[in-house]
């Protein structure tokens, strides 16, 4: 059986390097016991979805924002491009922030239990109008209410936003009631459900229409406005119930991503130029009646 031999003579037998490797060790030890790591840090992710938003390739969206977010902490990006997969995934999620569309915040904030802290703002402007749109100079509302119409928004606040549009121009509101409502994943498909002859008309958002002229010029050109919503806010981040400490310092680097060169390219993945606190205005407008 071995003895564990610790007489001065044994100690002072083992060499320099060994002894200063084995206080190395010794010490090592009682400062762990002393100090225990503290416990890693939860990650949090900002979840994505948004109808508004042209988003080419959502890998490349998410590899851009993870290795932009991760310099200032545990952070993760993770973009969804179904709304239905979006809203299963983050019921209950509690360490995370959202990112949706104003309209998309106003029919689930109540029973997601949310709170918006900034809007996003694109050429000095935090609001943009839903329009109506179809292909051909004679294109006229009598003339494509009788057709189906492509949509990115769900089918109630579409029918809403077409009463609004319909009693402004005159028109009778059953028209928005009985309208065939083709859904689409994204406003931009909306547009070119028209371009391919699968609708007659598109609801869509003026960025979208505007972000067709550098996919697809030749459609843009024929397009032609034939009605206009009222204005509603871009892009919304915003937190679910009890996460508003935690939630601080991620939505301030998001905040000033504009002020960062490398952050400013990022947003412009979303269609946007910055991001603003939200105002009570602001808050006003997208708590309203839930459609």
């Amino acid at each position: 059986m071995l003895k564990n031999d610790t007489t001065p003579q044994n100690i002072r037998s083992v060499p320099f390097h060994k002894r200063m490797l084995l206080l190395f060790v010794f010490f090592a030890v009682i400062f762990t016991a002393a100090h225990p790591a503290p416990a890693g840090a939860a990650k949090i992710t900002v979840y994505f979805y948004s109808s508004e938003t042209n988003v080419n390739n959502f890998k490349s969206l998410k590899m851009e924002f993870d290795k932009y977010l991760s310099d200032f902490g545990t952070y993760e990006f993770q973009p969804f491009n179904d709304r239905d997969t979006f809203e299963a995934h983050i019921r209950g999620k509690k360490d995370c922030l959202l990112l949706l569309s104003s309209w998309h915040y106003r029919n689930i904030y109540k029973e997601y239990r949310l709170s918006p802290l900034l809007v996003g703002r694109r050429n000095g402007k935090k609001d943009h109008k839903r329009i109506l749109v179809a292909k051909g100079a004679a294109a006229t509302l009598e003339s494509v209410k009788k057709g189906a119409i492509a949509s990115a928004s769900s089918v109630p606040h579409t029918r809403n936003t077409l009463r609004e549009m319909f009693q402004g121009a005159s028109l009778s509101l059953d028209a928005a009631d009985t309208a065939k409502i083709l859904t689409v994943p994204k406003d931009i498909d909306a547009l070119m459900s028209v371009g391919f002859g699968m609708s007659q008309s598109a609801l869509t958002s003026e960025n979208s229409l505007e972000s067709l002229k550098g996919i697809n010029p030749v459609l843009y050109k024929e397009m032609k406005i034939l009605a206009q919503g009222a204005p509603s806010l871009l892009l919304i981040l915003a937190m679910p119930e009890g996460f508003a400490e935690d939630s601080l310092k991620l939505s301030g680097v998001i905040k000033n991503m504009s002020d960062n060169p490398t952050g400013k390219d990022k947003i412009k993945m979303l269609d946007l130029d910055a991001w603003d606190e939200v105002d009570s205005s602001d808050k006003s407008k997208l708590e309203g009646v839930n459609e």
